[in-house]
């Protein structure tokens, strides 16, 4: 997970944890619009295409 800058890891973990985009806006302070952006970031740099790809591949690196 070093790819991730701490932000990013964030909102990852929250994503893994099934919280929407308006959730975790609300929870860390932020505008919804980053949100998106740090869930599309994410997206393109873990190579994966929907939060539950993100989950099972964020869980692969806790092996």
């Amino acid at each position: 997970m070093n790819l991730l800058t701490s932000r990013q890891r964030e909102v990852a973990a929250k994503i893994a944890e099934g919280k929407s985009c308006k959730q975790i806006a609300r929870e860390l302070g932020i505008h919804f619009q980053t949100v998106m952006k740090h869930r599309e970031n994410l997206y393109r740099r873990l190579g994966v295409s929907s939060a539950i790809a993100l989950t099972i591949r964020l869980k692969g690196k806790d092996r």
